[in-house]
Formats: structure tokens, sequence, C-alpha cells
């Protein structure tokens, strides 16, 4: 396991304050809805009660994920027997949260690189 302090710190930053970019945090929880991840009636907390949940799973897998030479931490986990990915920022802003089916097949793309469990990046946990 790579010792990656950029990483856990980006992951701490997210679980004190989910900040979106201006103006999108709306949009996708709309998208969430429309998609089913998550049932129509969720609102905005509802959507961050599964962020968190992911970034506090132990057994959660952590990656890089970079794009245009930046660097965003992706992290799945299961919620509700559900594969989640949430993807953010290393300054801790939110790109997307989101269910992805087969993430064995999503995270072997280019630009992904694992760095480990959740357990074994935040020794905290």
């Amino acid at each position: 396991m790579i010792q990656e302090p950029q990483v856990l710190n980006a992951i701490k930053t997210v679980r004190v304050q989910i900040r979106w970019k201006p103006g999108s945090a709306l949009r996708h929880l709309q998208k969430r809805k429309l998609r089913g991840h998550l049932p129509t009636t969720a609102t905005l907390a509802d959507y961050e009660a599964v962020i968190l949940a992911v970034l506090h799973d132990r057994f959660a897998q952590v990656y890089r994920y970079w794009y245009n030479q930046v660097a965003y931490v992706t992290v799945v986990g299961s919620v509700e027997n559900r594969e989640w990915l949430i993807m953010f920022a290393c300054e801790g802003v939110l790109e997307s949260a989101f269910v992805v089916e087969r993430p064995e097949q999503y995270l072997h793309k280019p630009g992904f690189e694992y760095l480990g469990l959740l357990g074994e990046v935040d020794h905290e946990l």
C-alpha cells in the first residue's frame, strides 16, 4: 500500500463538509433520481448520506483518477447492495457520485490507479 497523504487529506476534507461545484448539487441529485439510483423522494441530505457512508466504509476501494493531468480521488463502496462511485478533487470539491453497475470494468479504464482499501489508506478508521 502506497502512502498517499494528499488522497487521505482529500477524503477527510469531504467527510467534514461535502462541497459541490457551484450550482451542481441539485443537478446531480435530479440525475440520480432520473436514473433510479435514488428514490424520487430523496433529498440532497439523503444523497450526501450515501456519499458519507461510502467514505466511511473501510472496505471501499480507493483510486486516483487522472484526467487532463489533474488527479481526482475516487472511492467505490457498497450502500444498500449497490456499488457507488464517489469522485472528488484533491481540494475536496465533489465531482460526482453515482451507482456504477460493473465497477471492475469501469475502473479498468485508462487513468484509474488503485491505491488500496479505505481502511488501509485511512489508518484512523
